[in-house]
């Protein structure tokens, strides 16, 4: 029977866990040695190995250690499934908002790239996808920022002639969006300045760009994040419209 045993340390190794995550298993209800020797020594059998694993996986989906023991205690196999789904819809949350954050990274990555290859003040021609955008109407003492807005957002010119903001904007999924940009080429150029001059800024940026290409409204004043793309006080930001073909 010795030779099916296996040690603290050795199972423990063997479980990717510490001996002392054991002993709190075995405090919590969650694991029994297979035999305890009079000299206290604790030993497991390979079989184990399987409840050492579902306890980790619960633990990583979030439980407690007493919801652990609660699942375990649960004698209903529907119950167990019950359980086990709403975990499973929990992680389906953690993927979708997974997913969120690594098209963050991605979209400032190619941004990072895209500045570093374009320039600051360089008016360029890019072919854009088309977008959906969630707009609502320009108000006064609304602060733009990544947290309410997410990492895409600014603000759209309508009308050349008075250079005026009309509306704020922020990238969203088609069924969430009420503002379609249209695919096509766009004249555009980056622009570093102090937070500060940002809002005055516009009127300025639509006329360098008319003056370098043929554009149609919309104007769009799109800022990138001033804490992945800024630096000293200073932000980027990012003017385009679309080109009169």
């Amino acid at each position: 029977m010795d030779e099916e045993l296996i040690k603290t340390g050795d199972f423990a190794k063997m479980c990717s866990v510490t001996k002392k995550a054991l002993y709190v298993y075995e405090a919590k209800g969650l694991l029994q040695p297979a035999v305890v020797k009079d000299n206290g020594y604790r030993y497991y059998r390979l079989e184990q190995v399987d409840q050492v694993a579902t306890i980790r996986l619960l633990e990583k989906l979030g439980s407690s250690l007493q919801e652990v023991g609660n699942f375990f205690a649960l004698k209903d196999l529907n119950e167990r499934q019950k359980y086990l789904a709403k975990q499973q819809e929990a992680v389906e949350r953690e993927i979708a908002e997974l997913e969120k954050i690594k098209s963050s990274l991605v979209f400032f990555d190619q941004q990072i790239s895209d500045l570093k290859q374009t320039g600051l003040n360089k008016v360029t021609i890019e072919t854009c996808p088309e977008e959906y955008l969630e707009a609502s109407p320009f108000r006064h003492g609304v602060s733009l920022n990544p947290i309410s807005f997410g990492p895409r957002y600014g603000v759209i010119v309508d009308d050349f002639e008075k250079a005026e903001i009309s509306r704020f904007f922020k990238v969203v999924e088609r069924k969430e969006g009420n503002y379609v940009k249209a695919a096509g080429k766009y004249a555009c150029f980056y622009q570093e300045m102090e937070n500060d001059n940002v809002a005055g800024n516009g009127p300025k940026a639509l006329e360098h760009l008319r003056s370098k290409a043929k554009i149609v409204p919309p104007f769009y004043q799109e800022d990138f994040s001033s804490s992945v793309l800024g630096h000293d006080g200073s932000v980027i930001i990012k003017y385009s419209a679309k080109l009169d073909l």
